[in-house]
């Protein structure tokens, strides 16, 4: 039996232009009294296959390491201010 979905809706205006030019977002986000970094990487689609990549280049690195870490395939995007993300929350150290 699939438990419910909480769905979290985080406004724009939260999110922290890393970079300055909108391709690494980053918020803090608590879940269950556990602190976490939430980033959001923007996505560009390259080729026939659609193959997800970074929208800057700088961070392709750690894009790479991500989908080694837990990608069988192209990843879920949300969508911020009508672009392409990849989530990611790390718990704080």
């Amino acid at each position: 039996m699939q438990p419910e979905i909480i769905t979290i809706v985080i406004p724009p205006t939260m999110w922290r232009d890393v970079g300055g030019d909108g391709s690494l977002l980053k918020c803090v986000i608590s879940i269950n009294g556990t602190l976490m970094h939430l980033e959001a990487m923007q996505v560009r689609y390259v080729g026939d296959p659609r193959e997800q990549r970074p929208a800057n280049p700088l961070h392709q690195a750690d894009f790479d390491a991500l989908c080694q870490f837990g990608s069988e395939g192209q990843f879920d995007t949300s969508e911020i201010d009508g672009k392409p993300y990849v989530l990611v929350a790390t718990p704080f150290t």
